[in-house]
C-alpha cells in the first residue's frame, strides 16, 4: 500500500509507527504539484493518505491533500488525540472512505485500520478496473453499432422520381439497429418490383435476420417477379435461417411482407399482404381510399393457408403508402391499433409532396407515444 501524509506533528507520530513496521511512507511538501506519485499510477487505488481529523484552514496542505483523496476517491485514515472537548469536524468525506483512529496508537490497532483500508481500496481499485472495462466493452459495441447502422442505411433503395412514378422511403429504428426493411427496383420497362418485410420480435437476431433478407431481395424481386413465390422464397429463406436454432426459439422465425409489381404502362397493380397492416392507394378522380390489405396470415404456426394475389387497375396520379406495424401499433398500457388513425392522416395529408408525408405520419407516431418498435415507411405517386 501507497501511504502518503503531509509533515504535521501528528502525522509524523504516526509516522514513525508505520516506519518500525516497515510500511513506507512518503511526505509531501506540495501536495498539489506532488500528485503525479498517485494519479498516473496503476496503483492509484491501493494508496492511503493520513490526515489530521481536524482540518486545520490555515493548512493548506491539508486541504490539498483532502481534496485529492475526494477527487481520486482515495481512502483516509483521520488521526486525532482524545480531548476531554473534543469538537466535532466540521467536514468528513463523501466521495471515498475513511476510518478515524486515536493517537497515540499501538501496533496492532495501526495495523488493523491498514487493513480495513486497503481491503477497502482494493475493492475500489475492483470496481474501478471492472467500470473501466465495462466502459470500454460500451464504447466498443457503440462503435460496433454506429457501424452496423451505416450500413443498413446504405443498403436502403435510393428514391425515384420519373414521368411514371415517385417513390421515397422512411426508416426509424427503435433501436440501433432495424429489424425491418424495404426495397424497390425496376424489374422490366415500366415495371416496378416493391418489397416491405417486417421481422417479428427485436434484438440482434433481427438486424441478422434483416441482413440476410438484404443480400436476397435483389435478385429474388427480379428473378421471380410473382408475389405469391416470393412470398413462398421467403418463407424457405427464414426456416433456413433457423434450421440450426433449437425448438424455443424456432417461433422467432417469423416475418410479415408486403410484395407489389406495379406496371406502369398497363396501369396495373399485383399485390400479396403477407401480415402486415393494410396498405392505402388513394384515387384522386374518385376521391376514395382503397385497403390493401387482402393477404394470407404470417408464416409460422399454420403455414398451410393459401396465399392470396390481389390485381387491380388504377388511376394515374393515385397516391400510396405502405408501412410495418410499429407505425400503426403502441405499446402497452394502451396497446392501440393506430390503422384508422393513419388512414385519415394520409387522406388529410395526401396533397403534400411525398417527403414531407412521411414526415407527417412519422411525426404523428412519435407525438402519440414512444416508439418502441422499428418503423419502415413508402410513400409515392403513380402518374
Amino acid at each position: 500500500m501507497n501511504i502518503f501524509t503531509i509533515d504535521v506533528p501528528l502525522c509524523k507520530d504516526i509516522g514513525r509507527i508505520l516506519k518500525k513496521m516497515n510500511k513506507k511512507v512518503t511526505f509531501l511538501e506540495d501536495p498539489l504539484n506532488q500528485s503525479h506519485l498517485f494519479k498516473n499510477s496503476t496503483d492509484m487505488m491501493k494508496s492511503l493518505f493520513i490526515l489530521p481529523l481536524h482540518l486545520s484552514k490555515d493548512s493548506w496542505q491539508q486541504t490539498s491533500l483532502y481534496a485529492l483523496a475526494e477527487s481520486h476517491e482515495i481512502p483516509i485514515l483521520f488521526i486525532y488525540k482524545r480531548t476531554s472537548g473534543m469538537e466535532t469536524p466540521q467536514t468528513l468525506p463523501e466521495n471515498t472512505f475513511y476510518e478515524t483512529m486515536a493517537v497515540p496508537a499501538d501496533s496492532v490497532e495501526v495495523r488493523i485500520k491498514l487493513k480495513s483500508l486497503r481491503n477497502i481500496s482494493m475493492q475500489l481499485f475492483s470496481a474501478k478496473m471492472k467500470g473501466q472495462e465495462l466502459e470500454m466493452i460500451h464504447q466498443k459495441s457503440a462503435r460496433s453499432l454506429r457501424i452496423a447502422k451505416g450500413i443498413q442505411l446504405s443498403g436502403l433503395p435510393l428514391s425515384i422520381n420519373n414521368e411514371d412514378i415517385e417513390v421515397k422511403g422512411l426508416s426509424q429504428p427503435s433501436s440501433e439497429l432495424s429489424g425491418d426493411l424495404f426495397y424497390w427496383t425496376e424489374v422490366d420497362d415500366r415495371i416496378y418490383g416493391f418489397i416491405m418485410i417486417d421481422v417479428l420480435e427485436e434484438g440482434i437476431h433481427t438486424a441478422l435476420i434483416n441482413m440476410s433478407l438484404r443480400t436476397l431481395i435483389p435478385d429474388l424481386i427480379k428473378r421471380v417477379k410473382d408475389p405469391i413465390f416470393i412470398t413462398k422464397e421467403l418463407d424457405n429463406l427464414m426456416r433456413d435461417l433457423f434450421q440450426g436454432v433449437n425448438r424455443e426459439n424456432k417461433n422467432k422465425a417469423r416475418i410479415t411482407a408486403f410484395i407489389a409489381y406495379v406496371n406502369t404502362k398497363d396501369r396495373l397493380i399485383e399485390y400479396v399482404n403477407y401480415g402486415l397492416p393494410s396498405a392505402f392507394l388513394y384515387s384522386p378522380c374518385t376521391n376514395q381510399i382503397l385497403n390493401l390489405n387482402e393477404g394470407a396470415t404470417p408464416n409460422g404456426p399454420i403455414p398451410e393457408l393459401p396465399i392470396k394475389k390481389i390485381v387491380f387497375q388504377y388511376e394515374p396520379g393515385s397516391r400510396f403508402i405502405i408501412y410495418t406495424d410499429g407505425l400503426s401499433k403502441t405499446p402497452l398500457p394502451s396497446a392501440i391499433d393506430r390503422s384508422d388513425h393513419i388512414e385519415r392522416e394520409f387522406i388529410e395529408n395526401v396533397h403534400l409532396d411525398t417527403q414531407d408525408l412521411l414526415q407527417e405520419l412519422l411525426v404523428s407516431r412519435m407525438r402519440h407515444s414512444v416508439i418502441n418498435d422499428d418503423i419502415c415507411i413508402i410513400a409515392g405517386t403513380l402518374f
